[in-house]
């Protein structure tokens, strides 16, 4: 059986994106790296268990985004008046002024894309363990490798630092939980994209479809 899907391997083929080699086997040992024999640069990062990795980070990281979308981000009062500042009172407060575009830019990239990653994420994760969504879970990699670069947390997160340092000289400003758990939710994106190994998911996929075309011949 092990010889069957190390055989597997044998048709892949890959071009170095340095020096443009063709090669072929596409997924390195777990634990090691594919490097190219001409320009020496790393084609492929094989980490342990990088899937249950993945499907962990992505499953806390919707857990986080329920506090970190409902819970107040900052505190900012002058004088008598205060108000809270939630991440979706910020998208609202660019509608209500006026700018659409804007508000819908900033819904999309700072919460619909983080939150469409992490469930996407979860789905490929979880969903390759099963034959029957193959298909679905071949899509969900590919609109994943589209919607990835939208999800702008860490802008975000600069904004909101630029706003604790512009205004804490023109009245009290507090940090609010929601901001931890924004925080949180940030570093847990960013580890979730760098732990995802997508050559991982298409060499379980392409296992169990030769496997399935040898048990029908």
């Amino acid at each position: 059986m092990n010889e069957e899907r190390n055989a597997v391997l044998t048709d892949w083929q890959r071009v170095c994106h340095e020096c443009d080699l063709l090669l072929t086997g596409g997924l390195a040992p777990p634990g090691q790296k594919l490097i190219c024999p001409r320009c020496h640069c790393t084609l492929h990062r094989n980490g342990n268990h990088s899937i249950y990795y993945t499907l962990a980070l992505s499953l806390t990281g919707l857990l986080l985004f329920i506090p970190s979308v409902s819970l107040p981000l900052l505190d900012f009062s002058l004088f008598s008046f205060g108000a809270e500042s939630t991440l979706l009172n910020g998208v609202y407060s660019l509608f209500k002024a006026g700018f659409i575009w804007l508000s819908a830019l900033v819904l999309f990239c700072s919460v619909l894309a983080p939150v469409g990653k992490f469930a996407l994420l979860l789905f490929i994760c979880w969903g390759s363990a099963w034959a029957w969504l193959d298909r679905p879970v071949s899509n969900a990699v590919r609109f994943y490798q589209n919607l990835k670069e939208w999800g702008m947390l860490d802008v975000y997160m600069l904004g909101i630092l630029v706003a604790l340092i512009k205004l804490r000289d023109l009245g009290k400003m507090e940090v609010e939980p929601g901001l931890y758990c924004f925080g949180a939710m940030m570093l847990l994106a960013n580890l979730s994209s760098l732990s995802f190994d997508q050559t991982a998911i298409w060499h379980r996929l392409a296992q169990r479809r030769a496997l399935k075309g040898q048990t029908c011949e």
